[in-house]
Parts: C-alpha cells; structure tokens; sequence
C-alpha cells in the first residue's frame, strides 16, 4: 500500500520510528512524499498516489472505459483551471471550468487502483469538444463506439451536461449529425 508523508508519520506513529522502518528496510520511499511497506510498487498507484485531485479523461479514459482499444502513451488529466500545471512529460493536462470539472465523474478501479474518471456521457461531450485535436481515425473510432452503444446512453444525462458547457451549440450539432 502507498501512503503521502503524513499517512506514513502517523501510521509510524511518529518521526523517529518512521526513520527506523526506514533503515530496516520495513518501509521504502517510493520517490519524493511516497513511501510504501512495499518495494516494488504498481506505477500507476504511484502517479494517482501523488496526483490526488485529478480525472482521468480523453485517451485515457476512452481506453479504461473500452471505448477505445488504443493504449494511451500518456496520462490524460483534467484539472480544475486554477489548479498547479503538471510538468511530467508523461501527462497531458485539460483545464477545466471549476463548476463543470467534476460534472460527470464516477469512481472506477482500473489495474486495481481506485481513480476519478469522466463518465461516458460526459466523455461523450469531451470527444467532440476537442474533436478537432485528435487524429481523424481515432475520433471516428470513438463515435463509432457510441453509436454502437447508443442504448447503453443516459441521453438525458448528456442533455443536462450540455446545458453547462461552452460551445453547447457546436456539441449540440454534431451529437445529432454524427451520434443520434
């Protein structure tokens, strides 16, 4: 199991055991504020460990929700638009308005690790609001998924989502000409 400085401190109780789990080898640092009772460590648990405000969305979620078969080369995030900027060059980061960064996000457990991801109707609207971004084949292969799916679709949810987003009407349009 992972836990950030403080867990590890009070899971000690206190500094001074800390220090000696430590040279006993009973406790490993993982990298900077991550330690673990463990040596070896699931990269994924490590970056959702030490990004713990953050949701899995666009490439990323496509492929652990099985809309996509693509595995992502990196780690698609959104965070709200105030948050800190990630450096990791393994991270593409989507700023999100504050009042729709958490709209439509569920838990989900993917290599056994607890995450926030977008859900497929807000996933949905996500697609097409950065359709222009992606790669032809791979837009076109997630539509395609939805419109095989269509019966899975909370489509009310999708309605009620629209209603906050920026670009409503351009979304709107192409969920009718390319989804429903």
């Amino acid at each position: 199991m992972l836990y950030d400085y403080d867990e590890i401190i009070k899971l000690c109780k206190g500094y001074t055991n800390f220090h000696n789990a430590i040279n006993k080898k009973k406790i490993f640092k993982i990298e900077k504020g991550i330690y673990s009772t463990k040596k070896d460590v699931n990269p994924f648990e490590v970056f959702v460990k030490k990004h713990k405000n953050i949701i899995f969305t666009m490439e990323s979620a496509l492929y652990y929700l099985g809309i996509s078969d693509q595995i992502p080369n990196k780690y698609y995030i959104a965070t709200d638009k105030d948050a800190t900027k990630y450096k990791e060059k393994n991270v593409k980061q989507y700023f999100v308005h504050n009042n729709l960064v958490n709209l439509g996000t569920r838990d989900f457990t993917h290599y056994g690790v607890k995450i926030k991801i977008y859900n497929k109707e807000r996933l949905l609207l996500e697609l097409i609001k950065y359709k222009n971004k992606l790669p032809f084949d791979y837009y076109k292969e997630a539509i395609q998924y939805y419109r095989d799916h269509i019966d899975e679709l909370n489509i009310r949810l999708v309605q009620n989502y629209l209603k906050d987003f920026p670009k409503k009407n351009f979304i709107q349009n192409i969920l009718r000409t390319e989804v429903f």
